[in-house]
């Protein structure tokens, strides 16, 4: 987003050879195309250079190689130029031909769900992201999926994106966790490379950890609504607790809208304890600021 504090440079895909030494795609995931410009080496104004203006999108922009006509995506937000693979760019398209909302009853449930807040580092902030239930039009039924609200299209190729488009119906998915615990997850800090563990526990008194933002637990012989926070909080416990595993089979239904990160990321209450603040007679809620209606 563009009020985030970092800004990403450049990220690539480890042991990946380019198969264009113009662009650098299948190697180069993306680059900050307006820090390219502006630091004004040689080599970044090169690459630059490489670039072709080809479609302008309802937000966003894309450009092929000049070499190797590979396409690539200029966000509207912080300005990362970001390849798009081949199989991706159908699903590009076909966002870019119309808005995608859904109906008032639907964000309403969503709205009841809760959000899964990005972590306290940012991670996340570009999208906002809800665990849910999706029937589609055409009869399919996802047990875990993400209604996810951003503005940009849907490049990301880590992220199986769906259009929102295709959503009849949301209800709560039985494998997603609670708001509180999954509010929880994404407050952890980091105390080693890569791991911020939360403890939580099961009725039958088990103990499972979750790593980082976890939205959905989907562990034999327990529903993950009955997760609570391990009291207490002990992670040097004698009989190591189990890792709630992260699902690869997750569904991102995008729809169109900002993703709204501000003083409502917590359901009760942001990471520190500013001042209070004067609440408003009559508050939105976030897909009503986004939509800009009540109900």
């Amino acid at each position: 987003m563009s009020d985030s504090p970092v800004t990403t440079l450049r990220t690539s895909r480890l042991g990946a050879a380019s198969t264009c030494e113009a662009c650098g795609a299948n190697s180069l995931l993306s680059f900050n195309w307006h820090h390219a410009i502006e630091r004004g080496t040689a080599d970044g104004l090169n690459h630059v250079a490489t670039f072709r203006e080809w479609q302008t999108l309802r937000r966003g922009q894309l450009f092929r190689c000049g070499v190797c006509n590979e396409v690539w995506y200029l966000d509207a937000g912080p300005g990362n130029l970001t390849h798009v693979q081949p199989e991706r760019l159908p699903l590009v398209l076909a966002w870019n031909e119309n808005a995608i909302t859904l109906s008032a009853a639907n964000l309403a449930t969503v709205d009841s769900i809760g959000p899964t807040p990005p972590d306290v580092y940012g991670n996340g902030r570009e999208r906002r992201v809800t665990p849910c239930q999706v029937t589609t039009h055409s009869g399919e039924r996802y047990d875990k999926a993400f209604l996810c609200v951003q503005a940009d299209a849907p490049v990301a190729s880590h992220i199986n994106f769906r259009l929102g488009s295709e959503i009849a119906d949301v209800k709560e998915s039985p494998f997603a966790l609670p708001r509180a615990v999954r509010e929880a997850s994404s407050r952890a800090y980091e105390i080693r490379m890569g791991y911020s563990p939360t403890l939580i526990e099961m009725p039958d008194g088990a103990k499972f950890i979750m790593n980082g933002m976890t939205s959905f637990m989907a562990a034999p012989g327990y529903e993950a609504s009955q997760a609570r926070l391990a009291s207490g909080g002990d992670m040097s416990l004698e009989a190591a607790p189990r890792f709630v595993e992260t699902p690869d089979d997750v569904i991102y239904f995008i729809i169109d809208g900002a993703p709204d990160w501000s003083a409502d990321m917590y359901s009760d209450g942001p990471v520190t304890s500013p001042p209070p603040k004067t609440v408003p007679s009559v508050r939105k809620t976030w897909w009503q600021r986004i939509t800009g209606c009540f109900v």
